[in-house]
């Protein structure tokens, strides 16, 4: 009959329905495919603040958020089952290492959105940080403070999975800023359960510091900190250190991948998926990237006078 709905009508509707409380309507499933599925949440931060702010949002929504473990094999038709016995209709997919093997789970059915760029299936809409124009403005911020040899130190795992954005971001930065020298970046394969190849990176360290001279570093790695320090240097005085995840390295100046607003973006983002009836693997996905924040701290200090911050 050529109806058009009123925006503001619209709007007003959906002003008055965010001021109710919200009712209890259905579960998210958040599936958790690690070998120890403790580690998702427990030993990294990063992961536990994303759960957090998530699972706040599912509540503000009406939703609840159920962690379900994965287990290694054979698992597709026992969390099928899982799923449609609590009437689910929405999954979560937070971030993994590797390549996960789903089998063949029913997709189609689903709701989906994934955290994290660190795979490539199901195709789903994603939502991450902004990796590359994190480290590009934490470059900015350290140079700011009157440090000139900047240095990068990423494990190469790391970057692989995120696809080259904190190197990416970091060499941009070098060329916008003019830095000169332009330190080349240390990339780093630490395994901790070979102490060779352990051996080997701590002395790779050790050369790069050496040559390169760098008076601040930024890094995506937790053991870079202690291996300088071991190496004798001190933390700010001889080499200041920002972290690219303050959360997850032990250091208080760097990066805060503001994890609470990644998993509130991801899951108002499957609830509407939910109300739109927008199932299974998009033929287009999309992909959200949420700004970080710097933050200072004391690994990092400014080296002079700060003169008036640019906006990041």
């Amino acid at each position: 009959m050529g109806y058009r709905p009123d925006p503001f009508l619209s709007g007003l509707a959906a002003y008055r329905q965010s001021q109710r409380p919200q009712k209890f309507r259905s579960t998210i499933a958040w599936f958790d495919h690690w070998q120890e599925p403790v580690q998702l949440r427990k030993a990294f931060r990063l992961f536990e603040g994303i759960w957090r702010g998530a699972s706040q949002a599912a509540v503000r929504l009406g939703y609840h958020l159920e962690d379900i473990r994965w287990p290694e094999t054979g698992a597709t038709k026992k969390i099928e089952g899982i799923l449609h016995a609590q009437g689910i209709h929405g999954i979560l997919i937070p971030p993994h290492r590797g390549t996960i093997d789903w089998g063949n789970f029913k997709w189609h059915k689903f709701a989906l959105v994934r955290i994290g760029g660190t795979m490539e299936t199901p195709r789903s809409n994603l939502i991450t940080s902004d990796w590359f124009g994190g480290a590009k403005m934490a470059v900015s911020r350290i140079h700011q403070y009157g440090y000139r040899r900047i240095g990068l130190v990423a494990g190469r795992a790391f970057e692989e999975r995120f696809g080259g954005n904190n190197y990416a971001g970091f060499c941009w930065a070098q060329h916008k800023l003019g830095l000169d020298p332009a330190l080349p970046v240390l990339l780093t394969d630490f395994v901790h359960t070979n102490p060779e190849i352990m051996d080997q990176q701590k002395s790779a360290l050790q050369q790069w510091l050496l040559e390169q001279k760098p008076d601040a570093i930024l890094t995506t790695d937790a053991e870079i900190p202690g291996l300088i320090q071991m190496l004798g240097y001190r933390i700010p005085e001889d080499i200041a250190v920002a972290g690219t995840n303050i959360l997850d390295i032990p250091v208080d100046a760097g990066i805060n991948q503001v994890p609470e607003l990644i998993g509130k973006t991801a899951l108002e983002t499957l609830v509407k998926q939910i109300n739109l009836n927008e199932r299974g693997e998009p033929p287009d996905p999309i992909k959200i990237l949420v700004r970080p924040r710097w933050q200072d701290g004391r690994s990092l200090p400014p080296l002079n006078t700060v003169p008036q911050l640019e906006a990041d």
